[in-house]
């Protein structure tokens, strides 16, 4: 298979926006835990720590809001007022599921990249049916680096023995697909629409793009069809 004319050997996904239908849980849940405390969340907050990784914004909410509670602890009380959402109502995007057999049927390895921590994800993907269509999935706790570093996707690229450049990297956030592109992966824009200021410029980043993953599968079937 082959994306922007470059053979294309692993696939890399990341999560909320891009395979699961879940931005919006995240939107407020920064200011609804900082409520749950008894306390007054500043203006922006969930947008502030939108882009973070799960450590980061529990340091930052320990630190900001002075709480005297280990990032480890936060982290356990905001994934307990996420796991019912994951574990019993988190949907499929459109498509992902066509997308997740084709790639398969294509002998194609896909591994997880994702700032969720992951007995959520793997709660939702057991649900949904689709855990066994990844060798791993990586989270940026696990790691140890948010996003805005490319580690994350360097090591799930290790886990399916592709190099970056024959790796392609779906990303509904710019700042995420501008870490993987810079890292030498290939990248596949996802159409997300909590991330509408961003869409012109991840288009003209990503070696594709798509309103969704229905979208950006036909592309790769064009693209597997001139081989």
């Amino acid at each position: 298979m082959k994306a922007a004319g470059k053979a294309v050997k692993g696939v890399i996904f990341d999560v909320d926006g891009t395979l699961l239908d879940s931005v919006e849980v995240w939107m407020t849940v920064s200011s609804k835990y900082i409520r749950s405390l008894g306390l007054v969340p500043e203006e922006g907050l969930d947008e502030y720590i939108f882009s973070m990784s799960m450590d980061e914004g529990a340091v930052y909410l320990s630190e900001r809001y002075h709480l005297e509670k280990a990032p480890r602890q936060i982290i356990k009380e905001i994934d307990e007022m996420l796991k019912e959402y994951y574990w019993k109502e988190a949907p499929l995007r459109e498509g992902a599921m066509e997308l997740l057999r084709w790639l398969r049927q294509q002998n194609i390895p896909a591994a997880v990249a994702t700032a969720t921590d992951e007995p959520l994800i793997t709660g939702a993907f057991e649900r949904l049916g689709i855990r066994s269509f990844f060798r791993k999935i990586f989270t940026c706790s696990q790691v140890g680096e948010g996003k805005r570093s490319p580690l994350i996707y360097e090591k799930a690229a290790e886990c399916l023995g592709t190099k970056p450049e024959e790796t392609l990297v779906f990303e509904d956030a710019l700042y995420a697909l501008t870490t993987a592109r810079k890292a030498g992966f290939m990248t596949a824009g996802v159409y997300e629409r909590h991330c509408l200021p961003e869409q012109p410029l991840i288009r003209e980043r990503a070696d594709i793009y798509g309103p969704g993953l229905k979208e950006l599968l036909k592309i790769l079937m064009k693209e597997q069809e001139k081989k």
